[in-house]
């Protein structure tokens, strides 16, 4: 009787401690799914994290490349707009010029063109380059050169002036209204540029 009351008490002992050691096994378990749940979840956020940051920077990329694009093709519009503008200008300044050479003040213009050759090439052979139609002005240039000098005309002046050259000194005096026009660009739009362009527009409205 007592050893059979004994074995039970022992059975029981064995039984409960079986249960705190699976209890324990138990829980160990689902700490360990519970930080292995966690570290996965971190690194599935980490993993988003980073994919997303990297959509966002080439989306930043894109749309950084599409605004270059279209910041190019405005300035590409504008020089181009620049462009027609000036030769509008320019075609309008050339026709207004050839009109300012029938007048009184340009005959006064070539004489002080002549002068500023004349100054500048010293030498006996000048040759002095005229618009075909300025040739009516030889006798007043020649006058004006204060020298012996020939006038001829020359095809490639196309608006007017003078230009003058020294075989003798292989030297050239352009004071012809064509390369003024050529070289001084900027300045005549910054000059007269306003004035014809409102003009141009006016006239073409």
């Amino acid at each position: 009787m007592y050893d059979r009351e004994r074995a039970s008490r022992f059975l029981r002992a064995i039984d409960k401690n079986a249960k705190k050691q699976q209890s324990e096994i138990l829980e160990e378990m689902k700490n360990f799914e519970k930080r292995e749940v966690e570290k996965v979840e971190a690194e599935i956020i980490e993993d988003v994290r980073v994919m997303i940051q990297r959509e966002i920077e080439s989306m930043k990329n894109k749309i950084a490349i599409e605004v270059s694009h279209k910041e190019m093709d405005e300035r590409k519009k504008i020089a181009h707009k620049r462009q027609e503008m000036m030769r509008s200008v320019f075609e309008e300044s050339e026709k207004r010029l050839i009109e300012f050479t029938r007048t009184q003040e340009y005959r006064e213009c070539l004489i002080k063109y002549t002068q500023n050759i004349s100054k500048k090439l010293r030498g006996d052979d000048v040759v002095l380059y005229v618009y075909e139609e300025d040739l009516k002005y030889k006798e007043m240039i020649e006058e004006a050169f204060g020298r012996s000098c020939r006038v001829e005309a020359d095809e490639s002046i196309k608006v007017g002036g003078i230009r003058g050259f020294s075989e003798q000194d292989q030297l050239v005096a352009d004071e012809t209204i064509d390369e003024k026009l050529c070289t001084q660009e900027e300045w005549f739009l910054e000059k007269y540029g306003n004035t014809l362009v409102h003009d141009f527009l006016k006239s073409d409205s």
